[in-house]
């Protein structure tokens, strides 16, 4: 052990030099060091590992950051649970920071620390402890809507550990859901998508009264249709969530199959789509409840398998009244010609 503490000590040294090449060498042999199964660290060697390693995530060089973020994952399962909530602190707080590429790579290793954690089922207490301490900073990050790509990040990061350590999550499902529903309407659509995402990852885990108030809202949200955009939001959001929930949607078909109907009979393309995405998410998810809806079902998708969205129903029109008109000069000129012919 003496002898691998001196071995650390020296390539943190080395980590220090001005020559980007030393600390990329040294980074790489200490991640070397970390991968190995036998390696114990002392308290004093972790403090000191895991200060270097997060301010080599903000060295001038870009390999060498690309490289210490990629020592945060074998560093997590090396280290004491305090030295990682240091880790988790500092990266949650320089992915706020006003530089991009540290906002970046604070993102990348925040995901790699994810990545790494033991799964929800292990009961592990480190997991729990992480996942509560990263996501009261994120719901912030995400409820700021200054920086988009501030957002975006935050919403792929709570995306994630919803689908890993969302059962580790259960009294934070409110306040994440509070924090991502407002998302729903943000005018970039990127942020949107990502919000799906997010939902039916919290969908997965989350207990009966969140659910009910998801469901609730965005059936609220398309009876009031107050814009075509939202609209198909709403829909894609329905679908995702019927993928990943199941049955649990099953009894809320009978308020959102005629609502979904309606939205069919509108002209565009892109609701369309969706909703008809939406109704193969029921069909598959919850066979047995939207069995009364079938044939509705099969009537609209045997109506738009010949639907052409590139042919212009509306010339066929024209061109039939045109075709109407002609017939009727034709008539009209052939009257004029029987009467002249009289004359």
């Amino acid at each position: 052990m003496a002898s691998a503490s001196y071995h650390i000590s020296n390539l943190l040294e080395k980590m220090t030099s001005s020559d980007k090449d030393f600390r990329f060498m040294a980074t790489n042999d200490l991640m070397s060091e970390l991968q190995k199964d036998s390696i114990k660290l002392d308290d004093d060697s972790e403090r000191k590992v895991v200060k270097m390693i997060l301010k080599l995530l903000e060295d001038k060089n870009g390999e060498v950051q690309n490289l210490a973020v990629k020592c945060l994952g074998p560093l997590v399962s090396k280290v004491k649970e305090y030295q990682v909530e240091t880790i988790v602190d500092t990266l949650c707080t320089n992915m706020l920071a006003d530089k991009e590429q540290l906002r970046d790579i604070s993102s990348i290793g925040l995901k790699t620390v994810i990545g790494e954690l033991p799964p929800a089922s292990s009961g592990s207490a480190l997991a729990a402890s992480v996942c509560k301490k990263i996501t009261g900073r994120l719901t912030s990050a995400i409820a700021k809507q200054e920086d988009v790509s501030v957002q975006l990040e935050a919403l792929d990061i709570m995306a994630d550990m919803l689908c890993r350590q969302g059962g580790l999550l259960v009294n934070f499902h409110p306040s994440i859901l509070s924090c991502l529903l407002p998302q729903l309407t943000s005018p970039r659509l990127a942020v949107r998508k990502r919000t799906i995402i997010a939902l039916g990852h919290l969908v997965m885990s989350c207990g009966n009264l969140v659910f009910v108030d998801l469901v609730e809202h965005l059936l609220s949200e398309l009876a009031r249709n107050d814009s075509m955009s939202t609209t198909r939001t709403y829909i894609q959001c329905i679908a995702a969530i019927s993928r990943q929930a199941g049955h649990r949607i099953g009894e809320y078909l009978e308020k959102i199959i005629p609502l979904v109907v309606k939205f069919c009979n509108i002209d565009d393309d892109e609701l369309r789509e969706y909703c008809i995405q939406a109704f193969e998410s029921f069909v598959r998810r919850c066979p047995k409840e939207v069995y009364p809806h079938v044939g509705t079902v099969i009537s609209i998708c045997l109506k738009y398998l010949t639907y052409d969205p590139n042919y212009n129903y509306d010339d066929e029109d024209e061109d039939e009244n045109a075709m109407d008109a002609d017939g009727a000069d034709e008539d009209y000129q052939g009257k004029n010609t029987h009467t002249d012919s009289r004359y």
